[in-house]
Parts: C-alpha cells; sequence; structure tokens
C-alpha cells in the first residue's frame, strides 16, 4: 500500500485494471473494481489503527473516489462519514467540507452556550424545589376538586330535600318556606366561595411556582432559538462545489426540496466529502463506492464489508448539485437503485378502484402476455398472474410497463388488489371487477388469503420458526425500512429452511402474517432476523456487491403459492410456481 504523507491524500493505485468509462451514479451502482482494490487498501489502513479499533467496530461508513490527477495518475481518495475519536481532519482521510469542531470557532463556542443552558434546564427540572412545588400545586388542586365535589353532593342531597318537603303535601308555613328558599341561596353563595378560596390557593401555589417555570420556558425556547441560527449558520457555510467550479450552500441545494431545509448531518458522508476535495484540487472523478464496516446498526440494515448507495434522504440532493457538471459523470440522475422498492411485499392497499364498468370476459389461461407475464389463471371475476423479476406491479414515476399496465391492455377493469417487489418474481391476483376486487380485500385483511414464498439467502441459518420485527419507513433514505420497536408497526413472518446450497446459501419458504413493505428482505437481513439477507438485495443485502463477492443478478425472492376463495363462487384456489433460481 502506497503510504502519503499528512499533506497528500492522493493516494496511487498501480493496477493494469480499464479505467470506467463514465463517472457513476452514486445512488445505482455497482462498485469498479478499481474501487473494490481501493476499498481493501482502506481495511489495511484503519488494520493498522489500533487506537480505532473500537469506534470503528461499533460501525462506520467508509468511501473511496478513485480519480486521476493533473499529471494522469490514477489513484484514489478515502473518506469516513461523520468524525473518528470527534475529529474530521484525520490524515490518510479527506477533510470535511466544513470543520466546524475547531474548539476556538463559532460553532463550538455557540455549542458550549446550549448546553450550559441545557444543564441549566436539567439543573431546574431536577431540583428539589421546582418538584415540592410542583407537588404542592398539584395536591392544592386536587384538594380544592375534592372539597368542590363534597360541598356539590351536600346541595344535591339537601335540593332533594327540599323537593321532598314541598311535594309531600305538607302544609308548609311561610317562614319554612322562606328559610328552605335561604338555604338554597346561601349554599349557592358557598358553592361560589369555596371555589374562589380555592382558586386563591392554587393561585398562591402556582405563584411560588412560576418563576422557575419561567426560567425553564424562557431557556427553552432561547434554546431553540439559538439552536435553529446555529443550524443555518452551519448550513450556509457548506459551499458545495461542483465540475464546473460552481459553489452552492446547503441552505440553496434544500430549499427546492420536498422538505425545505438540510437534514441534520448533511454534507458530513462520505460521497459529498469525496467529491468536494477532488473538484477543490483538480482531480478528475472517476468512480465512487461507500462500504460498512463494523457492526450492524440496532434500526439499519449495514453488513460489515458490504457496498452500499448513497443515502436520498441527505445526499441526493447535494450530490445532483455536485455531479451535475462533473466531467464526464452520469450524475446523481435520481435513478432508482431499487425500482419499484415502494411496492409491499404483501397485502399493501391497493389503488383507488375505478368507476365500475361491466366485467369483460377474461381470455384463457397460460397466455404469455407482454414482458414475460403469464396468467395461469383467468375468468370474468379475476386473474392469477405469473410476474417475473423485473416488472413493475403498477405504473410508478417512469413509464416503465407494469402488470397493471400491461393487463389494461386488454381488460376494462383492472383492480391490483396487492403488489410486490419489481425484483420479485411470482404469483399475484388481479380483480377484474369492484366486487371481486372487495371480495379479496377482505381476505387480506382477515389473513385468510395465503401466500408462500421462496428465498435464496445468502448466507447459512437453520430449523425454523417466527420472526416479530415491527418495520417504518427511514424518512431521510426511502424507500428503505427499518427496524423499530417503539414506533414500528407490527410484522410478523414464519419461515423454515428447505436446504442449503454449495456456495454457502439456504433455500428457506416465508410466509407472512402481515404485509408491510419489504417485510421479507428486511426480515431476512436484520441481525435480529434471519441475519442471511435474499441473494440480490440491493437495499438490504449486497445492494452494490461487497469487498468479499459479486452480487446475484437478481434478487431470489419469488412467490411461490398463492390460496383464496373464489369471490364469486367461494371455492378454494390454490396456485403454485416453479423456482426460477
Amino acid at each position: 500500500m502506497v503510504m502519503s504523507d499528512d499533506n497528500l491524500l492522493f493516494h496511487p493505485l498501480a493496477t493494469d485494471r480499464p479505467l470506467p468509462e463514465r463517472m457513476n451514479d452514486p445512488l445505482n451502482y455497482e462498485p469498479h473494481p478499481l474501487c473494490r482494490e481501493a476499498a481493501q487498501l482502506v481495511c489495511c489502513y484503519l488494520a493498522q489503527r489500533e487506537d480505532w479499533t473500537d469506534e470503528v467496530a461499533a460501525g462506520k461508513m467508509f468511501g473511496v473516489l478513485v480519480c486521476r490527477n493533473r499529471e494522469g495518475q490514477v489513484g484514489f481518495l478515502a473518506a469516513y462519514s461523520g468524525q473518528i475519536q470527534g475529529r474530521s481532519d484525520w490524515p490518510w482521510f479527506v477533510p470535511a467540507v466544513f470543520d466546524y469542531l475547531r474548539p476556538a470557532g463559532y460553532f463550538k463556542q455557540e455549542e458550549a452556550r446550549i448546553t450550559a443552558m441545557n444543564h441549566r434546564i436539567a439543573a431546574i427540572e431536577t431540583s428539589g424545589q421546582l418538584r415540592s412545588l410542583t407537588e404542592t400545586l398539584q395536591q392544592t388542586r386536587a384538594e380544592g376538586d375534592a372539597a368542590i365535589a363534597a360541598y356539590k353532593d351536600l346541595m344535591r342531597a339537601s335540593k332533594s330535600r327540599r323537593q321532598a318537603m314541598r311535594s309531600n303535601g305538607e302544609m308548609l308555613s311561610a317562614g319554612t318556606k322562606e328559610a328552605l328558599i335561604r338555604e338554597s341561596q346561601f349554599q349557592k353563595a358557598e358553592l361560589h366561595r369555596l371555589k374562589q378560596r380555592w382558586r386563591e390557593r392554587a393561585a398562591e401555589a402556582e405563584a411560588r411556582l412560576r418563576p422557575l417555570a419561567d426560567e425553564v420556558e424562557r431557556l427553552r425556547e432561547e434554546r431553540k432559538q439559538r439552536s435553529d441560527r446555529l443550524q443555518r449558520w452551519l448550513f450556509d457555510r457548506f459551499e458545495m462545489l461542483n465540475g464546473r467550479g460552481d459553489r452552492r450552500t446547503l441552505t440553496d441545494i434544500f430549499r427546492e426540496t420536498p422538505q425545505g431545509v438540510p437534514p441534520a448531518g448533511s454534507g458530513e458522508c462520505c460521497a459529498p466529502k469525496l467529491l468536494q476535495y477532488a473538484y477543490g484540487h483538480g482531480l478528475q472523478p472517476l468512480a465512487i463506492a461507500e462500504f460498512w464496516q463494523g457492526r450492524s446498526p440496532r434500526m439499519e440494515i449495514r453488513h460489515q464489508g458490504q457496498f452500499y448507495t448513497a443515502c436520498r434522504g441527505k445526499c441526493k440532493p447535494i450530490l445532483e448539485w455536485m455531479l451535475g457538471g462533473a466531467n464526464g459523470a452520469n450524475g446523481a440522475n435520481g435513478a432508482d437503485g431499487a425500482n419499484g422498492a415502494n411496492e409491499a411485499n404483501g397485502a399493501n392497499e391497493a389503488n383507488e378502484a375505478n368507476e365500475a364498468n361491466e366485467a369483460n370476459e377474461a381470455n384463457g389461461a397460460n397466455e404469455i402476455l407482454g414482458e414475460g407475464l403469464k396468467t395461469l389463471y383467468a375468468d370474468a371475476s379475476l386473474l392469477v398472474v405469473e410476474k417475473p423479476a423485473g416488472l413493475l406491479s403498477v405504473p410508478g414515476r417512469e413509464e416503465a410497463p407494469s402488470v397493471e399496465s400491461l393487463l389494461r391492455q386488454q381488460y376494462k377493469e383492472v383492480y391490483m388488489v396487492h403488489r410486490l417487489d419489481m425484483d420479485t418474481s411470482g404469483l399475484m391476483v388481479v380483480a377484474l371487477t369492484q366486487t371481486a376486487y372487495h371480495h379479496l380485500q377482505k381476505q387480506f385483511i382477515a389473513r385468510t388469503l395465503f401466500k408462500k414464498y421462496i428465498a435464496l439467502l445468502d448466507g447459512m441459518v437453520s430449523g425454523e420458526g417466527t420472526i416479530r420485527l415491527p418495520l417504518r419507513p427511514d424518512p431521510l433514505d426511502r424507500p428503505r425500512q427499518v427496524v423499530d420497536l417503539e414506533q414500528g408497526k407490527s410484522a410478523i413472518t414464519d419461515y423454515r429452511v428447505l436446504g442449503t446450497r454449495d456456495e454457502g446459501q439456504t433455500l428457506v419458504e416465508l410466509i407472512p402474517h402481515t404485509g408491510r413493505t419489504h417485510q421479507l428482505r428486511v426480515h431476512c437481513a436484520h441481525q435480529a432476523g434471519l441475519n442471511c439477507p435474499i441473494v440480490g438485495d440491493r437495499l438490504y443485502g449486497r445492494p452494490v456487491g461487497s469487498l468479499y463477492g459479486k452480487p446475484a443478478r437478481r434478487l431470489c425472492l419469488h412467490a411461490a403459492e398463492l390460496a383464496f376463495c373464489h369471490p364469486a363462487t367461494g371455492e378454494r384456489l390454490s396456485f403454485s410456481s416453479p423456482v426460477p433460481f
């Protein structure tokens, strides 16, 4: 390995490999062999940094950018996301786009002020005085409510007694009648006085508490204002270059996005740091890749030594700007590395049904439609089709063919009851009438519609069992899903091992009991699930390859069995499809 000194971060690559024809898209790529070679050299360097062992082992994203200098020499730059040991300027790696961690800098000084405010708020909130005054106020209010409620009970009893005396037909003297009226008036006035006394007591208790509560509220508001102002200041200091030498701040870049403002940590990931250094030092970018080192995170799916695409929430807008002017680059043009990944594995909500039309008679079964879509069963109510991998279930953002669009060429009414990921193959049931659609939807909701998937896992698994890992979308990296035990929606999958293969792979059957987006893929890949991603999974497994191997040609997930009750006849129908991998 060629070691650079502290001021030289361009690491030459001694290789005869052919150079990339053009810069790859960081959002959708397979790592170039030179990127793999560079990543291996980064790992060799990390092995020498024993002082970093614990932090790297906890999990960290690293990146490499193969590039060419002014002399035509090919080499690479290396980067890490965020900081290591609180620093973003370690030699051998490219520095931060903007180093806001300088001890005497504005950011650290303002951060210290905000930290001091946090300590002051915590001290007040945990102080015995605040706790005692709060308890006194709560007790005073409770006692007042109880006293008022008891007096109202007394008033109701007195009123009932007075009404009984008046309704018994007794001859009441004028004095007695007057006394009953005065009693009612007195009790009403006394209730008003009682409420006033307890309001005054509560006001006194609240007045003793108010100074501390006001100080906490003032500190919180000031903290928010300072934090917002500091964040805006920081994003204005991140000036991102593109290949033409133009500069644009993160604030300006994200102003045109749906969120309007940069997410926290924007500009600190590997890809922007690598491109920024290359543009600023006259280096021509050729190929970029990012890979994970260390333990898998608790929520996300990241595996040791595997390459990953850039995140979409924080990095996509930045990379679109930076690569828009790259010499010979594709640019991060928004290519979806997981086309159709917005489609669920199971019984997701279908599209809203169209206005009901007279159902068209279905053509015969076993017909091969366009794009390899095969019809296994057809009648006036429904179709059962076999979708090939690579075909969308429903139309996406692009004008690519889908199961729905292909079927609409033959049928007046098409209602998509459920969906499969674009990269998943197998059986789907499609309704041809609204009545059939609603009937099948009810079967999905009641879980009487049976589905079985076959998957080939990238690793060894044994036995059988049930996986229960709640899921939710990652708002900064859609369509990726994360495991969230607190905020996630219930997701349940049964699994059973069917056999193994010589390549260190396991064939399993998967039966989902819920239909969350990417449920089977996450349950297989996550460390708390089977910890073995599905072969060819570009989101959760080896999406763009690993340091140790190449990705499969397709996602090895197939909807192999489907059974349901016919919406018109009630007959139980069962279908199976051979596994294509």
